[in-house]
Order: structure tokens, then sequence, then C-alpha cells
């Protein structure tokens, strides 16, 4: 494991030397505060389902942008010889980039939590909801991560490595849409498996079932041992 901490620590430093980090985080953090003061003062709401769902598609805006030099910097600057040189096995470089990318994203998303404040104060929203609906969150941006690390490894264009990133994340989003162009059972079951927005529309509701857990968390491995297989193929 000590292969895994040090990049995690190298891409923590990497993150917070770029100033691209610090305007990402700004971004997030505006958007969700915007969700909540719209939707608790002008809607009247104090609920956090619909302000959770508009994080969700921020969030599938966002990650990209958080995921995208993870392997392309390497590539493009020419360290990624050193890095496959070190004696650090494949998976603990893609597992220590995936901690590093997930340490910022779960930052975030402790500080958007400042924006509980107000709705606890003047409204009585249900707290295992709000539990409930911040753990599909960091599942989901995990499962994000995930998969825009991979693709920051197939290119060594970071702007690329993006815009491969977002429309296979908004697909995830959306294809549970399509299931009512499905002729089959099968193939309407399928497309709401897969989609994000079903999984995570159970956790905002208070619902933390077993198969969505699990659907995120196979998301995650899977990505991530497509990475490592693909760099093992590098090497």
């Amino acid at each position: 494991m000590s292969g895994v901490s040090a990049i995690y620590k190298k891409e923590l430093a990497n993150y917070f030397n770029a100033p691209i980090a610090y305007f990402i985080i700004a971004v997030f953090l505006l958007g969700t505060g915007y969700f909540f003061i719209y939707n608790m003062f002008m809607t009247g709401s104090a609920s956090l389902e619909i302000t959770l769902q508009n994080m969700g598609i921020l969030l599938i805006t966002v990650v990209p942008a958080i995921t995208m030099r993870l392997f392309s910097s390497e590539y493009s600057s020419k360290t990624i010889e050193l890095l496959m040189t070190l004696p650090i096995r494949p998976w603990e470089i893609v597992v220590g980039k995936f901690l590093g990318a997930a340490s910022i994203f779960l930052l975030m998303t402790l500080a958007t939590t400042i924006n509980l404040i107000p709705l606890f104060l003047y409204g009585n929203p249900d707290l295992l909801a709000t539990v409930s609906g911040y753990l599909g969150f960091i599942l989901l941006g995990l499962a994000c991560i995930a998969i825009g690390e991979l693709f920051s490894s197939l290119t060594q264009n970071q702007i690329i490595a993006a815009l491969l990133t977002w429309p296979v994340l908004l697909g995830f989003w959306f294809v549970g849409h399509f299931k009512v162009f499905q002729q089959t059972g099968f193939l309407r079951s399928f497309s709401d498996y897969l989609s994000f927005t079903g999984h995570y529309a159970n956790f905002i509701q208070g619902l933390v079932r077993s198969e969505s857990v699990v659907f995120f968390l196979a998301t995650i491995s899977i990505a991530l041992i497509l990475n490592t297989s693909y760099l093992k193929g590098r090497r």
C-alpha cells in the first residue's frame, strides 16, 4: 500500500498546486449554493430531493474537469515512463489517482453541507432522507470519477479526455429514459438498471436499496479494473 500512498500524496499536491482545482471547487459550490437557495427561498420547499437531483446533474458536468488530467497530464509531460518504471504496480497507480480525485470530490461534498444549516433552521427535513441522499451523491460521484479516470488513461490530451467522459456520463444519466423505445421487457429492465438517474433517485427519496449500492460499487470496480488492465498492456 506504500505505492498507493505515494501516488495519492502526489495527486493531492498536483490538485492544490493547480489553480484549475480551486476554480472547479468554486464553480461547484456556487452551483450547489444556488440550488439550495432557489429551492428553499424561491419555491418555499424544505426538501432536499430537487436540490440533490440538480446537484447530480452539476456533478456530471464537473467530474470530467476533475479527472481529465489524471493520466493525460502524465502522458503529455512524458512522466508516465518514469512512473511505470518505479517499483509500483499498475493497480496502485490507478487506486492512488482515484483516491486523490475522490478526496477532492469528498471535500467539495463536505463543503456543501453548510447549506443544510438554514434548511434545518427554517424547515423540518427528514434526517434519514438527507443522509441517504448524500450517500447516493457520494456513490454517484465516485462512479463518475472512476469512469473519468479510465478515459483519461486512453489519451494524452486532457480536453479529449474530458470530451470522452462527459457524453458517457450523460449516457448513463439518461439511458433510463430510452426504455420507452424498447420492445422487450428485458431491454426495458436493462435500461433501467444501467441508469444513474434511477439508482440515484432511490437514495434521494430516502431508500437505500442494496441493488443500487451494488450497482455503483460494481461500476467503480469495473472501471478501475479496466484502467489497471490498460496500464498493464502499456507496460
